[in-house]
């Protein structure tokens, strides 16, 4: 029932696409989007505090974490990423009131192998964290926002 109830609070999916060097997020039913690079400054010394995120934070002082930037794993910074998928989820649904989203995850890298099991519950779990209710991994072709709406993505889902 609770289940419900936030899937007709929380309107149209966000479709989130993601790459080494970009994060993008559309929410598929007013058009609001966030393009911008997954950056986050951070200051040093004992109590972190969050400088900038995305594209600012490449000119911020501090350190700046890119969490997909290692040659490994697609997923190395889990704090990092969820704040990212916070400030993203905020900035692509604007100022509408929404308990929380439905999230459409393609990740747009060729990494051999596919993703592991343990990438994907990373990045579902950095999903949830951020604030969304349920998280989908499509592994298929890119989607449209139309296709998104109506629920094509289940098909290919990891």
């Amino acid at each position: 029932m609770l289940r419900w109830v936030r899937h007709k609070l929380s309107g149209g999916p966000l479709y989130v696409r993601i790459t080494r060097t970009r994060l993008r997020v559309v929410d598929v039913t007013s058009g609001g989007s966030y393009d911008d690079e997954p950056l986050m400054a951070i200051s040093s010394g004992k109590k972190k505090k969050i400088l900038a995120i995305g594209s600012s934070a490449r000119v911020a002082a501090g350190t700046r974490i890119n969490p997909f930037d290692h040659p490994r794993v697609l997923v190395h910074d889990f704090q990092v990423l969820e704040k990212i998928f916070q400030h993203a989820f905020s900035k692509s649904l604007g100022a509408r009131l929404k308990l929380t989203p439905l999230v459409v995850l393609k990740v747009d890298e060729e990494l051999e192998g596919g993703l592991t099991s343990i990438e994907c519950r990373a990045l579902r779990e950095a999903a949830v964290c951020a604030g969304a209710y349920d998280v989908f991994i499509h592994d298929g072709d890119s989607l449209t926002n139309q296709q998104v709406k109506d629920g094509v993505y289940k098909q290919h889902v990891i």
